[in-house]
């Protein structure tokens, strides 16, 4: 397992995120050793661009959207990341989405394949996942004040991932004012409504506002499926396109 301290961080040796990522982790877990898909950070693993090594990093974290023994390690270097404004922009959306991903992989694919259980579930590293997520939140919501727009919008879902930590119950007067820059039935409008109608937490309010977006045009799911599942099915759904257009606009 390579480590900061000893594996190569000379420029030039890779696609420009590598190089940003590897500075981050050599600086604040620098006596600490990385987890093993550190690796691809600071191993000279030939990429073409960052696209390429984005998506081998990341599916090497949460393969085909599933948690492995190894999911729950790697979390504090992505929490690490996810905060740092070295990183840009649009990729710290990615990462706390990411982290969104990992913490909410049990119930979204509750929702997704009800009454039958996901092929690739495994159920004790998922929680191990989450418990590690759960604990990086204060980390993560400390930043909403000097966060931009774009990683705000990730930020929403992570509170919705844990609407009973008093960091999530923190944020909600935060999520109305954000809520209130956007028009009804806009994207992201009605997505940042819906994190905070989760957070909130009342059954009936959750229930109604998956319903009427459901409706329109996102991948339903059963309604015999747990009402916080579909929920959050929907908000990835959500979040996904989100990101997708933060790439587009991202310089």
């Amino acid at each position: 397992m390579l480590t900061p301290s000893t594996a190569s961080t000379a420029p030039g040796t890779g696609p420009r995120i590598r190089e940003i990522f590897r500075t981050v982790v050599t600086d604040r877990i620098a006596d600490r050793q990385a987890p093993a898909h550190a690796e691809l950070l600071f191993a000279d693993t030939p990429f073409d661009s960052d696209r390429e090594f984005l998506g081998y990093f990341y599916n090497e974290i949460l393969h085909q959207d599933t948690c492995n023994e190894h999911t729950h390690e790697v979390v504090p270097l992505l929490a690490v990341l996810a905060t740092d404004d070295r990183v840009p922009p649009h990729e710290r959306m990615s990462l706390v989405s990411l982290l969104f991903s990992i913490a909410t992989v049990t119930d979204r694919h509750e929702a997704e394949c009800w009454p039958q259980r996901h092929p690739q579930a495994n159920p004790a590293a998922e929680e191990r996942s989450r418990v590690f997520v759960e604990a990086a939140l204060p980390q993560l919501l400390a930043r909403w004040e000097t966060e931009c727009v774009t990683v705000r919008l990730a930020l929403a879902a992570i509170a919705a991932a844990f609407p009973a930590a008093g960091a999530s119950q923190h944020l909600l007067p935060s999520l109305r004012t954000l809520a209130g820059q956007y028009p009804g039935w806009t994207l992201p409008g009605d997505y940042v409504r819906l994190a905070g109608t989760i957070t909130v937490g009342k059954r009936e309010n959750i229930l109604a506002a998956v319903e009427a977006l459901t409706s329109q045009k996102w991948s339903p799911t059963v309604r015999s499926a747990t009402l916080t599942g579909r929920a959050l099915h929907l908000l990835d759904q959500m979040l996904s396109q989100l990101r997708a257009t933060a790439k587009t606009q991202a310089p």
